[in-house]
């Protein structure tokens, strides 16, 4: 290994499975390279919804010290032995899901190259900390869809994580899109993405805006999260469209007769890292970083990701 890496880190880590207050900050081990992976320099590492539910026990892994975040960007800093699609001092920003090795609260991550991809040139090393994981499931969820340019679709929790990174891809594939946001804050936030219509699902009713939106029904809907409002909603997708959903969504959605209901898992692939690279290269894109917090704030995050917020929250841990 390069003599300039340390053998040790600073990692936010958890001893056991609880609340927030198990997150704290400990020197472990720099995670040793497997053939096929690359070792990352962090600089930033998102905080997903997901992470708290890992937390408290629902990573497969159960060695501890462990390594939570899904998500983050950084620099290569060394290569396995049979990595040939990237070399040191490339920027790179990757999936780290219940990653055997750790995540990304940490000062280093080993990640196998198929799940790492160079940053996009207009997305900022900041904002690629949170983008892959969000991203890819924005991504699958679209193809899931198959939107023909100028097809109407609905975005249900359009201003979260997930949703405002699948709000703008769809309008890089040119669909008209009805945003279901949070608060006015979320209103503002799909408003200013460049949402064609755009609804506070907290405050407004869903129905009538997607038959102000398409009102012979819509073509498609993405739903990230549900809601008997919203379970409303769905059934205005019109015979023969369809509604997608990453697995997790609760309850179910269901549509109407006629209706293809697709359940999805957000995986990675170099060719999905691809085609998402490829889609944020068409036009203008944004990560929404709401909130970012040093390495020993990790446990504040958590417990800020399980109230309103709009966009992503981050960790900087290098600069």
């Amino acid at each position: 290994m390069n003599p300039s890496i340390p053998n040790n880190m600073k990692a936010a880590v958890i001893d056991r499975f609880g609340g927030p207050e198990v997150l704290h900050v400990a020197t472990i081990p720099v995670p040793e390279l497997s053939e096929h992976e690359v070792l990352i320099r962090v600089n930033t590492a998102g905080v997903g919804v997901w992470d708290p539910w890992m937390r408290e026990g629902g990573a497969s892994s159960r060695s501890f010290p462990l390594v939570l975040g899904s998500d983050g960007a950084g620099t290569v800093v060394a290569v396995g032995p049979n990595v040939h699609r990237f070399k040191i001092g490339d920027r790179i920003y990757g999936y780290g899901y219940d990653n055997p090795k750790g995540g990304f609260y940490a000062e280093y991550a080993a990640v196998s190259e198929n799940n790492v991809a160079l940053i996009p040139a207009n997305v900022k090393s900041i904002e690629a900390g949170a983008l892959a994981v969000s991203g890819i499931t924005a991504l699958r969820g679209l193809e899931e869809l198959r939107l023909d340019r100028g097809q109407t679709i609905m975005i249900a929790g359009a201003s979260g994580g997930v949703g405002h990174v699948a709000l703008q891809l769809a309008k890089l594939m040119m669909a008209r899109v009805l945003a279901v946001a949070s608060g006015r804050d979320g209103v503002d936030l799909v408003q200013h993405l460049g949402a064609d219509s755009s609804v506070d699902g907290h405050d407004a009713d869903i129905v009538e805006a997607v038959l102000d939106f398409a009102p012979e029904g819509l073509d498609a809907a993405l739903t990230f999260t549900n809601s008997d409002d919203l379970e409303k909603a769905l059934k205005q997708v019109k015979k023969g469209g369809s509604i997608a959903y990453p697995n997790g969504v609760e309850p179910e959605p269901v549509g109407s007769a006629g209706v293809n209901v697709h359940a999805y898992d957000g995986l990675p692939s170099p060719d999905a890292f691809e085609r998402l690279n490829r889609l944020i290269a068409k036009g203008s894109f944004r990560v929404q970083i709401s909130r970012t917090y040093s390495l020993d704030e990790a446990d504040q995050a958590h417990r800020d990701i399980l109230k309103h917020h709009i966009g992503k929250l981050a960790l900087r841990i290098n600069d």
